[in-house]
Order: structure tokens, then C-alpha cells, then sequence
């Protein structure tokens, strides 16, 4: 049984490496039942932090990582509005968010997911994962954390939080007709999709976990898509990006069977590399590799309704203030 212990880690350009942070400062819940001190209670914000984090704390927000800074920037939400920035990551990429407006997000050079309150800047836990992960997703149904990616072959792994809040009991799940995963997302019933790329020739690829399964099974896609990106649940269907289109594209599908049927279709206008979008509601926020995010009508698509220039994001995640 493998048990995972909150960790932060602080990037070195120097020797390329991470060095141990704050572990033992946590008191590594793992091993003991509590920390002494006074704590901050979730939802609370104390009087000294800043008029930013206050804001924050209060606001919906829209978490960006940033490929060129290497950090994750996060933007009041439908506003826009800096209000704050993850740092002392690797190379942030693909982001999720739970219910409690925890996000987490993986860092592909770390080769693990960290966990941050909403609005925080400090992280919560971080799981180490089996070499870098491409996505992340957590299960609506009770708290189970998704990640792709993996080496000796491995595609997802799934870890549980215990009732004391320890994550353990990693599941790894391997797939011969999946070389390359990317991105996954439950859907409201905890069943879980993966895409991701064959070996070399074989293009698209797409594969369920079902709740309660124990393989993942192949799921048949009506839809040519040349680049898989990012998958999530829109409450009614399974989308699914195609970043390798231009502009990209969000496709909308029906799963029956064992088969992925076509339904609708996202057009993100002006767009030329969207990979790990977020739908919310109405809407999506499309980090754009070329250089900007657009919040785009959802389903509809077309031109964005709001813009952030000179971003050079790769993915994002909403967090929304509870």
C-alpha cells in the first residue's frame, strides 16, 4: 500500500533538480494525526493578508498556466482580473478543480500533482506520480484524483483519499492501445475517459475505466480528431478537443456501448493551439499556445467574449469561491 505525503518543492535552474522544502514543517500528516498551532479556517481570511488574497478568497477564479514563466496565474472569474500567482513549480502545465475549489495541477517536471486552496498560494499536498503527468481529473462521486501519464507503459493512475485525509492506494492502469495519454474526465455517473495517441501510424485514441471496472476498455470515436486534447464532462456529454485543427475544435459526444457518437460541435475561433481547455456552464476558457485565452460561448463557440493578451497558456481550470 503506498502512501503519499504533502510536499513542496523548490525549482533550482541551476542543477535542474527539486530540493525538499517544507515537508517535515507540515508535520507529515501521514504520520501524525494533527498539527499544534493555530490554523486558519477554511473560508476565513486573516485581517493582515492583502487587499488581492481577500479579493481572491471572495471571487470565482480562473486558474492559466503560463508556458514561458512557468507558473500558474490565476484571474478573478468572468472578470479577468489578476489577483494572484502560483510559483516554485517546474513546468506547470494541465490544471483540475474539485468541488471544495481545490485545484490541482500537474507539474511535468516535477513529476507530480500539487494541490492548492482556492485563492492560495501555498500548496496543500503534493503525490508523486510515475513520470510526468499530462492531465488530471477528480471524481464527482467521491473525491478520486485521476492522473495521466506514466512510464513502463502505464496510462492512469487513480489515487483515494482516506477518511483522514491521506491519499493512498494508487491504482495504475495500463492500455497496449494507448502509447502516448494526455488528458481524462469523469463523468457524473465516476466513469472514467482517457485519450490519447496509438503507436506510431495509429492516431486517436480513446478509452473508458467504468466505475467499478478494473481495465480500461476501448471506446470506438465517430469523429476524425488529429491531436487529442483536452477531455471533460459538460454535464451532458463528453467533449473532447482536437488541438491539432485550426481553429481548434470541441467536439460533443454521446457514449453508448462502447461508442463515442457525435452530437455537436465547438468551433474556437481565431485559435490556432488550444490543448487543455475548461468548460464552466455557458462558457470555456481556452488557453491559446499561440499567445492569448479566450472565454468562448459554449456550446456555441465563434469569437471569444473576453480575451487575456500576451499568454502564452497552456491550461486552465475554474475554482469557484464557496
Amino acid at each position: 500500500m503506498a502512501i503519499f505525503a504533502a510536499r513542496s518543492f523548490t525549482w533550482s535552474p541551476s542543477n535542474r533538480s527539486y530540493g525538499l522544502r517544507y515537508g517535515a514543517a507540515i508535520c507529515l500528516a501521514v504520520l501524525l494525526a494533527g498539527c499544534g498551532g493555530a490554523q486558519t479556517q477554511p473560508g476565513t481570511v486573516p485581517a493582515t493578508v492583502s487587499q488581492a488574497t481577500r479579493e481572491a478568497a471572495g471571487s470565482d477564479l480562473v486558474y492559466l498556466s503560463n508556458e514561458k514563466t512557468n507558473q500558474v496565474d490565476f484571474f478573478s472569474y468572468p472578470q479577468g482580473k489578476k489577483l494572484g500567482a502560483v510559483t516554485e513549480l517546474g513546468q506547470p502545465r494541465s490544471e483540475c478543480a474539485d468541488k471544495a475549489g481545490n485545484v490541482w495541477i500537474d507539474d511535468i517536471q516535477g513529476y507530480d500533482v500539487v494541490e492548492y486552496a482556492h485563492g492560495g498560494t501555498a500548496p496543500i499536498t503534493a503525490i508523486s506520480t510515475s513520470g510526468p503527468p499530462q492531465g488530471c481529473a477528480i471524481n464527482p462521486k467521491n473525491g478520486d484524483l485521476a492522473v495521466t501519464g506514466g512510464v513502463g507503459g502505464i496510462v492512469l493512475s487513480v489515487f483515494h483519499q482516506s477518511e483522514h485525509g491521506i491519499w493512498r492506494d494508487a491504482r495504475t492502469y495500463t492500455y497496449a492501445a494507448m502509447q502516448k495519454p494526455k488528458y481524462c474526465s469523469f463523468d457524473a455517473h465516476g466513469n472514467l475517459f482517457v485519450d490519447g495517441t496509438g503507436p506510431k501510424g495509429s492516431g486517436f485514441v480513446l478509452a473508458e475505466l467504468a466505475n467499478g471496472a478494473s481495465a480500461l476498455a476501448p471506446v470506438a470515436v465517430s469523429q476524425q480528431i488529429a491531436a487529442p486534447g483536452q477531455v471533460q464532462w459538460d454535464g451532458q456529454y463528453l467533449a473532447i478537443g482536437d488541438s491539432g485543427a485550426v481553429p481548434s475544435m470541441i467536439y460533443q459526444f454521446s457514449i453508448s456501448g462502447g461508442t463515442a457518437s457525435e452530437v455537436g460541435s465547438t468551433t474556437l475561433s481565431s485559435t490556432s493551439n488550444i490543448a487543455q481547455f475548461w468548460i464552466q456552464g455557458s462558457a470555456v476558457v481556452g488557453p491559446d499556445r499561440g499567445g492569448s485565452v479566450g472565454f468562448y460561448p459554449y456550446p456555441a463557440g465563434g469569437q471569444a467574449a473576453k480575451t487575456i493578451s500576451g499568454f502564452q497558456g497552456y491550461g486552465a481550470a475554474v475554482s469557484l469561491a464557496q
